[in-house]
């Protein structure tokens, strides 16, 4: 009778250990697996996050750009307006200089405006060719100076043009030289909006394709790279044969690495 005694206590025993084992090995993958979940868990923040990093970099991206834009336009605002109050105020000292003239008169002719050339060519057809051939002399200085490296003089040369001359045949080329003289002179902002004026305003200038490309190397200077791009494939594009559009398919390679 003891030794059954003896022998059920074992098994009880036996049983009661193995219940506690078993137990610990039982709680063993649930903790396992809790930690999967809580990692995953995790991943799935991590991943959510990068996201809304990627969009607010995008986001930046965008103004940035749009701040470029932005700064490119009121540039070319500022010196329209500058060019305007100019203008104003060569045909204010012209109308002074012609009603002053009466009294006393100068060993050389006043400059004409614009507006005084038109005034006068009904009583003298020599006005407006001097005006013609004042305007061609200005024309031709400012290149001149742009070709011997100076710049500044080229610059100053080309806006006393169009204070002269805001509507005269070499508009296209002015625009593009003043660009060509700023980018020289590495004020790039200033260049790709005389750059940019000349694409918009005169589209069907031979200077088209050189300006596309020269706005390109404008913003690449300025690491605007998606303006460059589509500066450069705008000219790609449209002109896809051109000699500039073999420069601009290798600074989009350039950009690309």
């Amino acid at each position: 009778m003891r030794g059954m005694i003896k022998m059920a206590a074992t098994i009880v025993a036996a049983m009661l250990l193995a219940g506690c084992y078993g137990k610990q090995l039982v709680k063993g993958p649930i903790y396992t697996e809790q930690t999967r979940e809580l990692i995953d868990s995790l991943l799935v923040e991590q991943d959510k996050t990068r996201g809304a990093a990627l969009d607010l970099l995008g986001q930046l991206e965008e103004e940035r750009e749009m701040r470029v834009r932005y700064e490119a336009q009121m540039g070319l605002a500022l010196k329209e307006l500058s060019e305007s109050i100019r203008i104003l105020t060569s045909q204010l000292e012209d109308r002074a200089q012609m009603q002053s003239g009466a009294g006393t008169r100068s060993s050389y002719p006043p400059p004409v405006s614009v507006s005084a050339a038109s005034d006068t060519a009904a009583v003298d057809s020599s006005g407006a060719a001097n005006t013609a051939g004042e305007a061609e002399a200005l024309y031709r200085g400012a290149y001149m100076d742009l070709t011997r490296g100076n710049y500044a003089l080229a610059i100053q040369g080309f806006q006393n043009y169009l204070v002269r001359n805001p509507s005269g045949s070499h508009l296209p080329e002015v625009h593009y030289y003043l660009g060509e003289s700023y980018y020289a002179r590495e004020r790039h902002l200033e260049a790709v909006s005389e750059f940019q004026y000349v694409v918009r305003e005169f589209p069907e200038s031979r200077l088209v394709r050189a300006a596309y490309l020269k706005s390109g190397l404008c913003y690449a200077a300025l690491e605007e790279r998606n303006l460059a791009r589509r500066s450069f494939e705008d000219l790609v594009e449209k002109y896809p044969d051109s000699e500039e559009a073999v420069q601009a398919r290798g600074e989009l390679d350039k950009l690309q690495g």
